[in-house]
């Protein structure tokens, strides 16, 4: 039996927002499905509406829709589903002090200043909320050109030594050193991957990822044509090209497959396209550098399972036809 306090929390109940639409769905809108998940598509309404129009906004302060940190796939087009709101403060106190510092004023670089702080701030803000920003999307919200926007996020990433989690970088479009290279890159320059993930704000099951998918291209690298790796390996052209740049570097001796007579050759003799030009990197070789990263590389942690590679690499071989060979 319904307690007076029972029939006031009914009353009080279906005067809310939420009751009232769902009783829209099933008396106005044809909806046959059940109160139960009507309800829950109210909520998911509801929800949204409040990511995107909050009440409480602080001053200043942009909402805008990122696409999301998580999406998958190597198409260029993204849907409604890959969005996500964040919130984006305009300036903050410290970027503002830029735009008065005497000997950057002296210089005309305060504004430069400011704008380059501001844009690379965005983007962390926005990785942290789990969307991505593209240049397009900085352009629009401050008004700058794309070209402009990424002429400075790459002086930010030289000055700082860090990559900045646009789109391009961490969805591995276009010619953007990626979030994966850099990760790697760090890694045989015999960072810990807590380290690297503290330092990039990446969580510890990506760093270890990004580690085990270099693994797989340099085994890969020694067993197939260069061609062959990305569909493989799962990764896109541009980071196999990347893995194989740091091979290189950190490890020329390292026999690779070569098409023309099925040997294996030098890395130091196959062409690798050099580092994309988002960061200059620092790549003097301190002395130690080639055998501590080729020793690196063999550490039970990270290293990918040799079997699955061979097994992947049997596999392309068993289809392969050799010109003037009858089975």
């Amino acid at each position: 039996m319904k307690t007076l306090t029972d029939t006031y929390a009914d009353r009080f109940n279906k005067r809310s927002l939420p009751e009232l639409l769902v009783h829209k769905f099933l008396t106005k809108y044809g909806y046959a499905h059940g109160p139960v998940i009507a309800q829950a598509i109210v909520d998911d309404i509801l929800t949204i509406v409040e990511q995107c129009y909050p009440e409480r906004l602080p001053p200043k302060t942009v909402v805008w829709l990122a696409v999301r940190r998580e999406w998958k796939g190597r198409r260029k087009g993204i849907e409604l589903t890959d969005l996500v709101p964040i919130r984006l403060p305009i300036a903050t106190d410290e970027e503002i002090q830029l735009l008065m510092k005497p000997e950057l004023r002296k210089k005309l670089k305060a504004r430069r200043a400011f704008n380059r702080a501001r844009f690379a701030r965005w983007c962390f803000e926005a990785y942290e909320q789990g969307g991505v920003l593209t240049l397009l999307d900085l352009s629009m919200l401050s008004g700058m050109s794309e070209n402009y926007v990424g002429e400075l996020l790459r002086e930010y990433e030289a000055e700082h030594k860090r990559v900045v989690p646009t789109r391009g970088t961490v969805h591995d479009l276009g010619a953007s050193v990626t979030h994966k290279a850099e990760v790697v890159r760090r890694w045989l320059r015999h960072e810990s991957p807590a380290q690297i993930a503290r330092v990039l704000s990446h969580s510890q099951g990506a760093v270890d990822r990004y580690i085990a998918d270099f693994q797989r291209v340099r085994l890969l690298a020694q067993k197939v044509p260069i061609d062959e790796i990305p569909e493989l390996a799962g990764l896109s052209g541009n980071v196999v090209e990347q893995y194989l740049a740091l091979m290189r570097q950190y490890d020329s001796g390292l026999a690779l497959y070569s098409e023309s007579d099925k040997t294996l050759v030098s890395s130091d003799d196959i062409p690798v396209p050099a580092p994309a030009r988002t960061v200059t990197r620092s790549a003097g070789r301190v002395k130690g550098d080639r055998s501590e990263s080729t020793a690196a590389l063999d550490t039970d942690e990270h290293l990918v399972t040799l079997g699955q590679v061979v097994e992947q690499v049997a596999c392309v071989e068993s289809h392969k036809v050799v010109p003037g060979k009858v089975s």
